[in-house]
């Protein structure tokens, strides 16, 4: 198993820029934006990268939301622990040699090490006093599952819900990378009587709740176990909807991270016109579940941020105020 050794901290960098800049800046442009990062293990570090050179030209996160790995990186932006909990994550990796270890199954112990290391970087990037101080509107998208009931019985129908989830999340994939339409998870939600949920800043009482928001969001069998709280379980939101574009208001400024096309077929086509969605530049460096691809990490992160600045110019076009665009188009004519 990997050596996860404890990591300080290292001072924050205060804050920079402008304020009086960043006051100009607020006239013309809607500088206060909704941003959101879709799940996909790691590859959500380029969602992370992207979002914090987003902050760095003064752009204010209003409202977030997150869907597994994504929910974990908007709440990093809003802690401002980005350079931190890639480096610390980093560290961690660089001491997993492996992504399984099959030993531990005839011991008793995790064969994957994933949600060790995932929890423990939570841990160390959450700032819960600063995520309550900031007043951004957090959602965080999830899935419900049936109540607990007898114990054999229960552990039965855990393999065959996980089973037939797999099973219709793998051929629905295959069907919207296609471009078709398909309901084949929606289907088996309905049959095990599981609804989604989005967790809300309301619901974050302590840190140790926020950890576990994350985890429900985040739960895909076996590599991150199925999360329990009280008499619920509950999967992975990206099964049903991987972005979520939906919660937001409906003339804000939305801002969305993803990396495959498939994330965005069957969405609104009315919502997707009126946001500015982003996937990566070229292929990412690491895959959803590589866990010892510390280069790959760092790498995904940087591209984030490379990909933002070049973005830069159509992004402050995207978030001109109307006024402003009006009078540019007056002046042209």
């Amino acid at each position: 198993m990997p050596i996860i050794d404890e990591y300080e901290l290292p001072p924050r960098k205060s804050e920079s820029g402008s304020k009086i800049g960043e006051v100009f800046q607020g006239i013309w442009l809607e500088d206060e934006i909704c941003f959101a990062i879709a799940g996909g293990g790691c590859k959500a570090f380029y969602g992370l990268g992207f979002g914090h050179e987003l902050k760095s030209w003064g752009l204010k996160l209003k409202q977030v939301s997150g869907v597994s790995a994504g929910a974990a990186m908007v709440l990093s932006l809003i802690c401002g622990t980005e350079e931190e909990s890639v480096s610390f994550f980093e560290r961690i990796v660089r001491k997993n040699p492996r992504n399984f270890y099959f030993t531990n199954l005839f011991r008793g112990g995790k064969a994957f090490p994933h949600e060790d290391m995932y929890r423990r970087t939570i841990r160390f990037g959450m700032d819960f006093e600063k995520i309550i101080r900031s007043g951004v509107k957090v959602f965080i998208h999830t899935i419900k599952a049936f109540p607990k009931d007898d114990a054999n019985k229960n552990t039965f129908r855990l393999a065959r819900l996980i089973a037939e989830t797999g099973k219709a999340f793998l051929e629905d994939e295959r069907d919207r990378g296609k471009g078709l339409h398909t309901e084949r998870t929606f289907r088996v939600l309905r049959n095990w009587n599981m609804k989604e949920v989005l967790f809300t800043e309301a619901d974050f009482r302590d840190p140790a709740v926020i950890e576990q928001i994350i985890m429900n969001s985040s739960s895909i069998p076996p590599i991150v176990s199925f999360q329990n709280h009280g008499r619920e379980y509950y999967l992975d939101g990206g099964l049903t909807n991987n972005l979520m574009l939906e919660a937001f208001p409906p003339h804000a400024k939305i801002i969305g991270i993803h990396y495959e096309p498939t994330t965005i077929v069957g969405k609104d086509p009315r919502l997707l016109d009126r946001c500015f969605l982003v996937t990566p530049s070229r292929q990412l460096p690491i895959t959803s579940f590589d866990y010892t691809n510390a280069k790959g990490v760092r790498e995904t992160y940087e591209l984030g941020k490379s990909d933002a600045l070049k973005n830069k110019e159509r992004i402050l076009e995207y978030l001109k105020k109307d006024w402003v665009k009006k009078a540019e188009k007056l002046r042209k004519n």
